[in-house]
């Protein structure tokens, strides 16, 4: 059986039980959650006596404006450029149209925001504004939040754990609560999903991997229908404080490295990232923008490859321009996370460069 790239991570016997036996304490500082999207939800709800506008940015996932909506937020989305760049003259301009109460930022795959970028979201800040971080795609980022009153994340797409997200106790978030239920029917199913996938790696039997995914997307049909904030699992916690995160981080830069320096643009595909001096933290992805994305995905399955498309457009209210709607048609993420190393680049090279 070809070595897998991408899909969900594994977890084996070992692994699940030692996790299960050992009780770790939280660390403070935190409100740990099951999703972000649930941080999300609850800061929503905290500012519940206030205009109840909120600028999201148009390249986002569902699962971001969706807490707001649910919470009867309005939102308005603000300018992205190809570049993964803030459009910061739209933005500003739509602060001083909406008066938003909240502004919603993320620093893609990566790259942390720009001088100008941070400056933009000081002076929005500056104007009463709230300014949410979302660092779920540069989670390792170890750059300035001064601007930012609330601060988010996702664990769970970086290491192999079932659920898992954060929100910062700053002091905007002072008077939100830890929650105490865990998200028992997610994590059940997510877990069983990642334990089938390790099983699948051992024996390559398809079935198993059938169930595997089956599962995995009944644990997303379990989240998408229940916004309620949880609390993120005794289990997931335990696994991520057993994780090697400094290896993590090098594992995606140098695997990020090597597709940047080998893949070729042409007139079918383009980086993203321009340059190298652009990533100043560990990547999620690498992204890049492709002609006909469905066609390069088919010929990357073939050889086990399973490049995600982040993110799929739900509402066409989002495709504010055609900038914004070019990048969520052409954009394509390529899996580097530590599983892989450069052989396993080398093999998504040679397709990408062929197609």
């Amino acid at each position: 059986m070809k070595r897998e790239i991408g899909s969900i991570f594994p977890l084996n016997d070992q692994q699940i039980s030692s996790a299960e036996d050992k009780c770790v304490s939280f660390a403070e500082g935190r409100i740990y959650y099951s999703l972000c999207r649930e941080a999300l939800h609850d800061i929503a709800l905290s500012l519940a006596d206030t205009n109840k506008c909120v600028l999201i940015p148009a390249y986002t996932c569902q699962t971001v404006i969706t807490p707001f909506e649910e919470a009867g937020w309005k939102c308005q989305y603000y300018s992205i450029h190809t570049s993964l760049r803030v459009d910061v003259s739209h933005l500003l301009q739509l602060v001083d149209s909406y008066h938003p109460s909240l502004v919603v930022v993320h620093p893609y795959f990566g790259m942390d925001l720009t001088a100008e970028e941070r400056l933009a979201f000081g002076t929005i800040h500056n104007k009463g504004v709230k300014v949410v971080l979302d660092l779920t795609q540069c989670i390792f980022s170890e750059e300035d939040t001064s601007f930012a009153d609330y601060i988010v994340g996702s664990y769970r797409k970086w290491f192999p754990i079932p659920d898992g997200g954060f929100l910062i106790k700053t002091e905007a978030a002072k008077n939100i609560i830890q929650p105490e239920q865990e998200n028992v029917e997610f994590v059940e199913r997510e877990l069983a999903a990642m334990y089938l996938r390790g099983q699948y790696f051992g024996n390559g039997e398809l079935r198993t991997k059938d169930i595997s995914i089956r599962l995995s997307k009944a644990a997303d049909n379990v989240a998408e229908n229940n916004i309620r904030p949880h609390k993120m699992s005794q289990v997931a916690y335990n696994l991520l404080q057993k994780e090697d995160k400094i290896r993590n981080q090098q594992a995606r830069k140098e695997n990020f490295q090597f597709l940047f320096e080998h893949i070729h643009d042409n007139d079918k595909i383009t980086k993203v990232c321009s340059s190298l001096d652009n990533l100043t933290s560990a990547p999620l992805y690498f992204t890049i923008y492709v002609q006909d994305r469905n066609a390069l995905q088919s010929e990357l399955v073939k050889d086990a490859i399973y490049a995600p498309v982040i993110w799929p457009v739900e509402d066409e209210n989002i495709l504010i321009n055609d900038e914004v709607k070019f990048i969520y048609d052409h954009i394509l993420a390529i899996p580097i996370d530590q599983r892989y190393n450069a052989s396993d680049m080398q093999r998504v090279t040679e397709i990408i460069n062929r197609y």
